[in-house]
């Protein structure tokens, strides 16, 4: 019996074989669809683009009031790119950030950011990695239901951000909602649902599909104590810009 179980093993694994070299040999990834592009507005809200210095001893954002000349650090006069040396030295070449400040009623500013996945499948990772490796105190992971004004729901996920040495029971001062999007309009906050539709994209068109990675980092209104409206509403600001 037990050899019956190493045949059958042998004969799964020599038919996986063909599925992981089709997977493994893909078409580059197409176009970038327009509409994962930052608006220099979205209505109230006025946008700011920002920028890295390519020298990785300049720790500092730029935003378009700082630039004298179009992509050239106003520091070193070296280049700028949109995505960090840091974020550079992990993420794939062909991944591209696009990421702007935008400024809305009452002082309130929500920082959003595209990431876009070229032929690699290690371009988007779990948020909370970069959230924690850049020290910002985050709490634990929730989602959240959001309805679109043509009816589509989705859900997106929630990180609460605390003040650093916060205590245990300090109010959130921010919080980071994001999603992911396929570009046939699939949204998902899901790391599995992501992976296994990539998965299938490749071995059904053959080609390395984008998806894109938004986020929202956004700071409550003054006394707002209950954010899910709030969030769903940003949420809503952004994809029906």
């Amino acid at each position: 019996m037990k050899k019956w179980h190493v045949i059958l093993g042998i004969l799964v694994l020599l038919s996986a074989i063909p599925v992981f070299h089709i997977s493994s040999r893909v078409k580059p990834a197409g176009s970038i669809p327009a509409v994962w592009s930052l608006p220099e507005s979205i209505g109230e809200w006025e946008g700011e683009n920002l920028f890295y210095s390519l020298d990785p001893s300049v720790n500092r954002v730029f935003r378009d009031a700082d630039i004298i000349e179009p992509g050239v650090c106003p520091v070193t006069g070296g280049e700028l790119d949109t995505v960090s040396p840091a974020e550079r030295a992990l993420l794939p070449r062909d991944v591209v950030i696009d990421r702007r400040l935008y400024r809305g009623p009452e002082g309130l500013q929500r920082h959003v950011i595209i990431l876009i996945t070229g032929e690699s499948r290690e371009g988007i990772h779990r948020p909370d990695w970069c959230l924690v490796a850049q020290n910002v105190p985050i709490g634990d992971l929730s989602f959240l239901s959001v309805e679109t004004a043509d009816g589509e729901r989705f859900d997106v996920g929630v990180y609460p951000i605390y003040p650093r040495g916060a205590g245990e029971h300090t109010r959130p001062i921010q919080y980071f909602v994001y999603w992911f999007e396929g570009v046939d309009n699939v949204r998902t906050p899901y790391h599995w649902s992501r992976i296994l539709r990539a998965g299938w994209d490749r071995l059904w068109t053959g080609e390395a599909q984008r998806w894109a990675y938004f986020s929202i980092q956004m700071t409550l209104p003054p006394g707002l104590t209950e954010p899910d409206d709030f969030l769903r509403d940003a949420v809503k600001w952004f994809v029906e810009r």
